[in-house]
C-alpha cells in the first residue's frame, strides 16, 4: 500500500513539475551585446529578459562596462534594464563612527526601464545571439 502511494506520490511530483513549464538548464541560450544610454555605454547594472506572456522563466546578466552577456530561455521577451555608476563611497553603518566603507551608486537609467508594464524595450530570442544591443535614453520613449 504504501508503495503505491509514494508512488502516486511521485508522479504527482513529476507531472507538477512538467505541467508548471519550468524550463531545464539546457534549455537556455547565451545572448550578448552593448547597453548605452544617450549613447554613453552604462558601466555597471542588469539586463533581465521577462517572458512576455509569462509562460517561460525569466533569464537575464550583468552589465559591465557597457557589455552583457546573458543565459535565457527562448521566446518573446520584455527587457528590463537597471543601470549604475559609481559615486563615490559611503560607511556600510551610518550611525557607526569608524564603520567600513562601501561603493556607492546612482541609477542612471530611468525607472519606466526597469518595469515590466512600462518599458519599450522587446527581444525575440530563438537562438544564440550576439550583438543584441539596446540604446536607452533618459527621456522614455
Amino acid at each position: 500500500m504504501n508503495k503505491v502511494v509514494y508512488g502516486w506520490a511521485s508522479m504527482a511530483l513529476v507531472m507538477t513539475v512538467v505541467a508548471c513549464g519550468c524550463a531545464e538548464k539546457g534549455s537556455e541560450v547565451t545572448v550578448s551585446g552593448k547597453v548605452t544610454i544617450d549613447g554613453e555605454p552604462i558601466p555597471t547594472g542588469t539586463v533581465t529578459f521577462v517572458a512576455a506572456e509569462g509562460d517561460t522563466p525569466t533569464g537575464g546578466g550583468v552589465i559591465k562596462d557597457g557589455a552583457y552577456t546573458a543565459k535565457v530561455p527562448p521566446g518573446e521577451k520584455i527587457v528590463l534594464v537597471l543601470g549604475n555608476r559609481l559615486v563615490g563611497q559611503e560607511p556600510e553603518y551610518k550611525d557607526m563612527p569608524d564603520s567600513p566603507m562601501r561603493d556607492k551608486y546612482e541609477m542612471i537609467t530611468p525607472e519606466a526601464y526597469n518595469a515590466k508594464h512600462l518599458t519599450p524595450l522587446k527581444a525575440s530570442i530563438t537562438g544564440p545571439q550576439e550583438g543584441l544591443d539596446f540604446e536607452l535614453t533618459k527621456t522614455v520613449r
